[in-house]
């Protein structure tokens, strides 16, 4: 202890004793040291001898290189005598030695002073860190290996906090953001947004620990339609300010994982579109034939029946005309054949009225038409409304009716030969109501012939042209009759071709 009070007694403060202030040193938490000029210990506390292991007798009087150890460079030593020597202050960190051989990192502050007798020494503090090292350590190691393993991931993962900033993102993450050209984050907020009104992930979660979100991100700005599911996972934590150090606050984070879903939804897609496209041909074909077989029973039916009036006749006038018997076998023959006619007329599934989207139904319409219009080079353009209520109708009928109108679009534009290859359909809302409007570039509908298009067999196709002659159209009044919807038609202004508006009432559902 004198030794310390002899190396300090100029530096004590008048209002405490040289006993106390060694005594403060002396049972100070951290270890302090005394060295001269040439490095020789002056002076060590307890908490000194704690850490190296040595006693204070076996360190005072001897260099403080006695802790030197090999791992420290020799650079750190020169940097540390260069600062110290010119008066600066030095504080780093050395790799020493105790007692026992084992090596600890030391954190150490040292100072110059001016002792008794104008004498120079260093007063050191001295900190063993290695537990700390490791710790920091250990945790950039565990910090590295974690992202290593979330990075190699197929599953995009990101952490939020309550703010919904990103704590941390993985790379898929980051891949998607690149792709979407925006946030994944902010796309989950769009679709909570819309769908629920709410505009924070905090109130989706409420008080439920796991939820799931899926979120369709449609064509726009170049980005291709995507569909994702969002599974979010609420992590409780500690708020780390000072201000809840007595008084501790819970918070919570978010860590949300993305499964990209777009192939899948593209299979499930195209199966259903192909489903569809049979369904409508399927239709098509068994109305076409309801129509032919009801046609021609409709044609046979008069001469038939005079016939059959000329037979009376000539029974009451020539009763034994000897080919009476031979004419009432060849017309009950004619008969019986016409009867398994009205028997073989098939009939078409029936099909439950449901709210029908009619922005779907055109959507569905224009996409079992693609290889149509890419045939035929043909431009097709759709302006929907985005807010339409749902009408009482047969969906997959109205499919039917839809693409008859485009296929005669396509038609009338072939048989044209216009330069402009165009149609353009249009959903809109008007007085209750809900409209499409279908228009073409070809060569349009003459005033004469705008009621007469919708008769069985009329046709304004060329004779040779194959195919269902007459029947479009038909089939078209016989859906809109059904749903108790109306059509016009017209001359284009902005395509000079057709102008056809179907008109759908309001629906109770």
């Amino acid at each position: 202890m004198g030794q310390v009070d002899t190396v300090l007694q100029d530096a004590i403060p008048p209002m405490f004793s040289d006993q106390t202030f060694s005594q403060i040193v002396s049972n100070a938490p951290v270890a302090i040291s005394i060295t001269d000029p040439n490095g020789t210990i002056l002076f060590v506390n307890q908490m000194f001898s704690e850490i190296t292991g040595y006693t204070a007798s076996e360190l005072v009087g001897r260099n403080s290189s006695l802790l030197s150890y090999k791992a420290t460079p020799k650079s750190v030593y020169e940097n540390l005598w260069n600062a110290i020597s010119t008066g600066h202050h030095w504080q780093g960190q050395l790799v020493n030695r105790k007692k026992n051989g084992q090596p600890y990192i030391a954190e150490i502050s040292i100072s110059r002073f001016v002792a008794m007798k104008g004498d120079v020494c260093y007063y050191a503090i001295h900190k063993d860190i290695t537990e700390a090292h490791q710790t920091v350590t250990n945790l950039k190691n565990q910090s590295v290996m974690f992202e290593a393993v979330l990075n190699a991931t197929p599953i995009a993962i990101t952490m939020i906090d309550q703010d919904h900033n990103t704590l941390f993102s993985n790379a898929k993450f980051d891949k998607i953001g690149q792709s979407i050209n925006g946030s994944p984050v902010k796309e989950l907020l769009d679709s909570l947004n819309t769908d629920y009104g709410i505009t924070s992930i905090n109130e989706f979660m409420k008080n439920k620990e796991h939820r799931y979100k899926g979120v369709h991100i449609e064509n726009k700005g170049g980005v291709r339609e995507r569909w994702f599911d969002y599974s979010l996972v609420k992590i409780p934590v500690s708020d780390t300010t000072a201000d809840t150090y007595f008084k501790p606050q819970d918070a919570f984070y978010t860590v949300i994982t993305i499964t990209e879903r777009t192939r899948e939804k593209l299979l499930v897609e195209e199966r259903r579109i192909n489903s569809v496209k049979l369904m409508t041909r399927d239709n098509k074909y068994v109305h076409a034939m309801q129509e032919a077989l009801m046609a021609t029973l409709h044609q046979l039916q008069g001469p038939f029946n005079m016939i059959d009036s000329a037979m009376n006749i000539l029974k009451r006038t020539s009763p034994s005309c000897p080919g009476l018997i031979a004419m009432d076998e060849a017309m009950e023959t004619a008969f019986r054949a016409m009867h398994d006619i009205k028997q073989a007329i098939p009939e078409r599934n029936s099909e439950a009225f449901q709210p029908v989207n009619i922005n779907q139904v055109i959507r569905d319409a224009t996409a079992i038409c693609t290889d149509e219009l890419l045939m035929s080079s043909t431009k097709l353009d759709l302006i929907l409304s985005p807010k339409l209520n749902s009408i009482n109708g047969m969906p997959h009928r109205l499919i039917l009716a839809l693409k008859q109108l485009i296929d005669n679009a396509v038609d009338s534009i072939q048989a044209a030969k216009c330069n402009e290859r165009s149609i353009l359909i249009t959903s809109y809302a008007a007085n209750e109501e809900t409209k499409i409007i279908v228009e073409d570039s070809g060569g349009g509908i003459a005033d004469d012939l705008r009621l007469k298009v919708f008769q069985p067999f009329f046709s304004t196709k060329p004779k040779h042209q194959t195919g269902c002659r007459g029947i479009g159209l038909s089939i078209v009044q016989q859906v809109l009759n059904e749903h108790s919807a109306t059509i016009t038609i017209s001359e284009s202004d902005h395509l000079k071709g057709a102008y056809i508006c179907l008109t759908f009432p309001s629906s109770e559902w």
